[in-house]
């Protein structure tokens, strides 16, 4: 593909799924070009990441989030505890994300919905490209990103 690159060693490109889906050869390792294909590629694992809880992932036990509805009635401050969680967890599985930040957007209208917002930096093509994403939290714990 004359659109890719070999990468360097700071940068990452598409993920491992990806890259079979585009036909690459396994030991390749290729860039992404363009920064919008990237941040398009890290927002649809953030959405496969938030909404997988740990333990059901057969390549790693710890990849997801856990299941909040377990921690519900023994949490005291249920908002600090998910930002953590979602902040360990994409630092932990998300490398081309880097300084990562969750911050609680209250919402007065839809009280049942959590919402948050992650902010940080994607490193592209030696310069690094501000990123945001603002994700819900349903009744249903499911995560909308």
């Amino acid at each position: 593909m004359a659109a890719f690159f070999l990468v360097t060693f700071m940068e990452k490109g598409y993920r491992l799924l990806e890259r079979i889906e585009l036909g690459e050869p396994k030991n390749s390792y290729e860039k992404v070009v363009s920064h919008k294909h990237l941040i398009e590629s890290i927002h649809l694992h953030l959405a496969d990441l938030l909404n997988t809880h740990s333990g059901n992932a057969m390549i790693d036990t710890d990849y997801g989030l856990p299941d909040f509805n377990d921690v519900l009635a023994n949490n005291t401050n249920l908002v600090r505890h998910i930002q953590k969680n979602i902040s360990s967890t994409i630092h932990q599985f998300e490398p081309r994300m880097l300084d990562v930040e969750v911050h609680y957007k209250e919402d007065h209208h839809n009280p049942l919905q959590l919402s948050f917002a992650i902010s940080g930096v994607v490193s592209h093509n030696g310069g690094k490209v501000p990123m945001s994403i603002d994700v819900f939290m349903g009744t249903d714990g499911q995560f909308n990103v």
